[in-house]
């Protein structure tokens, strides 16, 4: 229990506490504890633990003024030995790290004599540590060294505050090396400071998946995002959202999705039953670009009042007519010396000439690449892909199936299940298809579905009405019937016509002997 240097894993308990501060009876009145993991090629937070303690003794009024902790809250807090338990199994098989970690270990070995059992722990102190990596600094308290490294720390003296500054110090000396392959990884002490009342086990859940992010505060879901590595995208994003929205969140529910296109359209369908704060008020600002029929042209609207296919969604109006400008900049116009203005048909052509060459440029934007196709991504495993399935140039239905079922449009999948796709879902799955271009994804694929045609039956030639034996049938031969009566005064007529003219006659009655004479 005392070694942690073994191959694998290794894990690290930062801990600060808050004490009374009333020797010889010292007692523990806050800790926060931050779980560290190191798995060989990057360390990250696994947990975190905070609670206010009941030191059993009063407390002096300048300890209280130092830490901001009231007698009443310590009074109401749980003692010690309530969560001693908890916390010994927290930090099992971990290396105590603490600045003047000497002070923390003793104190806690101290609280663990007291209900008769042993507190045993390898230490590693951030104040020894600092001193090897920076021997040029004057001062190595720790909020002398937060200043110094750009360390964010809030709070002095509150222990949540000072062990995410401690844990932040103990990467940039003991974890050198990994801080570089981290690169712009956001800090702990930023989200920490950034959003105070979250808590920041969730860092521990996200994974390198696609999926969908619930942002809440005060138990309100007030935005929806989706993110291609949760792992990565989110603690980034989460620095931006103070500034982008002007509130902290507290906080977060991760949804994690294997297939990036069902974590896209899980997204749409939970915006559109929540109705999220933020997510509603941008998408009420947002501006979006048209393509209406008649008259042709490409229009930009607000997002709620737009008609016709949408081609394109941006924040504001300039920048979806800079859009529409960049896709019709580089159409080639044809020059002319002169066009005669009243020439209607020379300008009717060139305009749907003109219409033709921008329809197939935007098409992508507009339509989906086949009438009727499945999409197969990633699935709940390696055998049972996700498919979403497209009819008629609309979204129809999802299923999760074997990766070797055979369908056509015939022979849809009976589990399928219908889905409605409004403008807006199709504007991003549209997009989507276009990043794919782009990215080269190989996670999906399209399959293109076709419709299974009966065979015909072959039937006789010379059964059917207008033929004759095994010819083939001319245009209009069998379809146009003629009277009985008629059709024998014709062959009487060129009975009697043929007699008289044995050798020169045709079967119009013209006969040569009357051109010659």
């Amino acid at each position: 229990m005392l070694e942690n240097d073994s191959v694998g894993t290794k894990r690290y308990a930062v801990i600060d506490l808050e004490a009374s501060s009333t020797k010889p009876r010292n007692r523990i009145i806050e800790i926060a504890v931050l779980i560290l993991e190191d798995d060989g090629s990057e360390v990250y937070l696994k947990e975190t633990f905070s609670t206010l303690v009941n030191p059993e003794v009063e407390v002096p009024n300048d300890i209280l003024e130092l830490t901001g902790i009231t007698q009443e809250e310590l009074e109401a807090a749980p003692k010690f030995f309530e969560l001693a338990e908890d916390l010994e199994l927290l930090t099992r098989d971990c290396t105590i790290v603490a600045h003047k970690v000497e002070f923390d270990i003793q104190l806690l070995q101290e609280e663990f004599e007291k209900l008769g059992t042993d507190y045993p722990r390898k230490t590693k102190c951030t104040l020894k540590l600092s001193k090897e990596t920076y021997p040029e600094l004057a001062a190595y308290d720790l909020k002398s060294l937060c200043e110094l490294l750009d360390i964010s720390l809030s709070f002095n003296h509150k222990a949540m505050d000072d062990a995410v500054a401690c844990a932040e110090l103990f990467v940039k000396t003991y974890f050198k090396s990994h801080t570089s392959s981290q690169g712009e990884a956001p800090s702990w002490t930023k989200l920490h400071k950034f959003h105070p009342a979250l808590d920041l086990n969730f860092i521990a859940e996200l994974k390198p998946t696609p999926g969908l992010v619930h942002f809440n505060k005060d138990g309100v879901t007030v935005f929806i995002e989706r993110f291609e590595n949760l792992k990565v995208d989110v603690p980034r994003f989460l620095l931006r959202f103070v500034e982008r929205f002007e509130t902290d969140i507290d906080h977060i529910q991760i949804l994690s999705y294997k297939d990036s296109l069902l974590a896209m359209r899980k997204k749409e369908e939970r915006i559109g039953k929540l109705q999220p704060k933020f997510n509603m008020e941008e998408r009420g600002k947002s501006w979006g670009v048209y393509l209406a029929q008649n008259p042709f042209s490409l229009k930009a609207f607000p997002l709620s009042k737009g008609k016709g296919d949408l081609l394109f969604i941006s924040p504001n109006k300039e920048e979806a007519v800079h859009w529409i400008r960049l896709q019709l900049s580089d159409i080639e116009k044809q020059e002319f010396a002169y066009i005669d203005q009243e020439d209607q048909k020379l300008l009717n052509r060139l305009k749907k000439e003109r219409e033709k060459t921008i329809k197939t440029k935007i098409k992508p934007f507009s339509s989906y690449p086949h009438d009727h196709f499945v999409v197969m991504g990633p699935g709940r495993d390696d055998d049972e892909p996700a498919c979403h399935f497209f009819a008629g140039g609309r979204l129809s239905g999802h299923a999760f199936l074997s990766g070797q079922a055979v369908f056509t449009l015939n022979s849809a999948p009976k589990n399928l299940k219908p889905l409605r796709e409004s403008d807006l879902l199709k504007h991003y799955f549209l997009r989507e298809f276009q990043d794919w271009k782009t990215r080269s994804r190989k996670d999906h694929s399209i399959k293109v579905l076709k419709t299974n045609k009966p065979s015909k039956k072959k039937t006789s030639r010379s059964s059917a009405p207008g033929n004759r034996g095994d010819s083939p049938s001319r245009p209009g031969t069998g379809k146009k019937k003629h009277p009985a009566h008629a059709r024998k005064k014709k062959k009487n007529f060129r009975k009697k016509t043929n007699s008289g003219n044995r050798g020169n006659g045709n079967a119009n009655g013209n006969t040569s002997s009357s051109q010659h004479g």
